[in-house]
């Protein structure tokens, strides 16, 4: 994610840049991709067992929550992309801002009502917002997602079905759109499969059966799963998978999704599992994560220009790049350690006026 940013700003101010590289701009991709099989898991299990304590999920508790947990960062970085960072001549971007234009009205608009994706496939990325086009897939999939969950009895069908429709919608409009020879037409199916590139539905479906094996204890699978030379093989091909250029760029995240869900199952229930995350830095990670996706690209766009500043050096050499990665990182962090301080945690207390079930540790259970 980190990476992908870095190139990618270094691209915007025509500094040299690996942006282009595919093993490089999917890497920030399937790092979001990750989150969204995370996502799918963490809420699908507390939708089940808020259903399974109280017997129905409340809708309305659970919008506030989401409004809480997601809504002031988000807006906050939609306010500070649009309508401070222009007007700060050390993270101006020129070369790729549309600040000015007819587009940025009808950008700023879909920013505002949580489609920042539908603005990618349609129009060029606008500096410093990019990274909540995943939060409003997030928001889309989650405006139905628990109204599902409250009334279906049988989940893993439901999620299941959403996981296969998603992945067979992406391969459909790819191979139909390989036989156009309309220009005006393929322009449009372009734009079609570019929102469906970016709404990864199918990747918190999978997440939600993961959640699914969990809450309803199916032990035979799990112990599958559980078993050393699967979590061997599921690391190893992960590895591959991202550090590799084979299969990219890549149309959508099935196979990703479902190796990531292995590891999230293994890491939050599997007492024996190779990877372990209960270090207290990783619970501070996990508390500022959500900043930390926010911020990073801000955080790194001051990096650039504080070294550039300093040096004079536009990124040619490693000593620069480096820099910009070491500090850039630490800045990040700094950043969303603050902002969660002190602008998310008062949401967050009100956030758990809202709560019906308590997150935990699911090994407990």
């Amino acid at each position: 994610m980190v990476v992908g940013h870095v190139e990618l700003l270094k691209s915007y101010h025509g500094y040299p840049n690996f942006a282009d590289h595919p093993a490089v701009y999917e890497l920030g991709r399937i790092a979001v991709t990750f989150f969204f099989v995370l996502s799918g898991f963490l809420i699908t299990f507390l939708l089940l067992e808020e259903k399974r304590e109280v017997g129905t999920v409340s809708i309305r508790k659970f919008y506030v929550r989401r409004i809480f947990r997601i809504w002031p960062l988000y807006y906050l970085v939609v306010f500070l992309a649009f309508f401070v960072i222009p007007h700060v001549k050390g993270l101006h971007i020129p070369s790729a801002a549309v600040a000015g234009s007819d587009q940025q009205a009808s950008i700023l608009g879909l920013f505002l009502v949580l489609l920042p994706q539908v603005a990618l496939s349609l129009y060029p990325p606008f500096p410093y917002a990019e990274p909540l086009w995943s939060i409003g897939v997030e928001e889309q999939f989650y405006l139905f997602w628990p109204l599902l969950i409250g009334r279906v009895r049988r989940v893993l069908p439901l999620a299941i079905g959403v996981a296969v429709a998603g992945i067979a919608v992406k391969m459909g409009a790819l191979a139909y759109a390989r036989t156009l020879n309309d220009p005006a037409r393929l322009v449009f199916w372009n734009h079609f499969i570019d929102y469906f590139y970016f709404n990864r539905f199918e990747c918190m479906a999978i997440g939600a059966i993961g959640a699914w094996l969990v809450f309803e204890r199916k032990e035979r699978v799990l112990r599958v799963l559980f078993s050393k030379s699967v979590q061997v093989l599921t690391y190893l091909a992960t590895v591959f998978a991202v550090c590799t250029t084979y299969g990219k760029p890549i149309l959508q995240y099935g196979w990703h999704s479902v190796l990531f869900c292995i590891i999230i199952l293994n890491v939050a229930v599997n007492e024996h599992s190779l990877l372990k995350l209960r270090a207290s830095i990783f619970t501070l990670l996990g508390n500022i994560s959500y900043a930390m996706y926010l911020l990073h690209e801000i955080a790194i766009g001051a990096t650039m220009r504080l070294i550039l500043s300093v040096t004079g050096n536009q990124f040619s050499g490693r000593a620069a790049n480096v820099a910009l990665y070491v500090i850039g990182s630490a800045m990040t962090i700094a950043a969303a350690t603050l902002a969660y301080k002190f602008f998310e945690l008062p949401f967050l207390r009100l956030k758990k006026r809202y709560a019906v079930v308590k997150s935990g540790d699911l090994t407990s259970r």
